[in-house]
């Protein structure tokens, strides 16, 4: 079985870890914003945003992280990386946000 190349935008379910953005980039966005709005130190969430990361790389090669995430196997690379970009851009705006007055 070949599998497609990476895409850039998940425009599909099938695509979701194979591309760089999927609907899943929204929300790491939002999370990383919360976390800022609520001026929760980058420090202490950006680890546990990269452990996440890695727990899911680990869980989407078994049968049961599969099943859970809803995928058909762990996502690129360059998806999860990017999902710890949004997460800290998130962050970032999110303490921005509070420093405007």
């Amino acid at each position: 079985m070949t599998l497609p190349a990476p895409k850039l935008v998940a425009t599909k379910k099938s695509e979701q870890n194979r591309a760089m953005i999927d609907p899943w980039t929204v929300v790491h966005f939002a999370t990383g914003l919360a976390f800022g709005l609520t001026e929760t130190p980058i420090r202490w969430v950006f680890p546990l945003a990269t452990a996440y990361e890695v727990v899911e790389q680990f869980a989407e090669r078994t049968e049961v992280g599969k099943e859970l995430f809803e995928t058909s196997g762990p996502e690129v690379v360059h998806n999860a990386i990017f999902d710890l970009v949004v997460f800290a851009v998130g962050h970032g705006l999110g303490k921005h946000w509070n420093q405007t007055g």
